[in-house]
């Protein structure tokens, strides 16, 4: 699936145990791969991002997997 990085920013986060998380600030990307490879998604204000690999879908929100407590 291809989807434009501007359509990203801006949308609401919430992980799977229903609670809102945040927006996306910015789109962290690997270029030293080659392809551009996303890694993490940004919040305002954060230093660390939520890694891609918790991104479950994208739709109208982000759902992301809750982290285990």
């Amino acid at each position: 699936m291809v989807m434009r990085l501007s359509r990203i920013y801006g949308k609401q986060i919430y992980n799977t145990k229903g609670n809102y998380v945040g927006y996306v600030d910015e789109v962290l990307i690997e270029i030293d791969t080659g392809y551009g490879r996303v890694l993490a998604l940004a919040l305002p204000g954060e230093k660390v991002g939520i890694p891609y690999e918790r991104v479950i879908a994208i739709g109208d929100i982000i759902l992301v997997k809750a982290k285990e407590d």
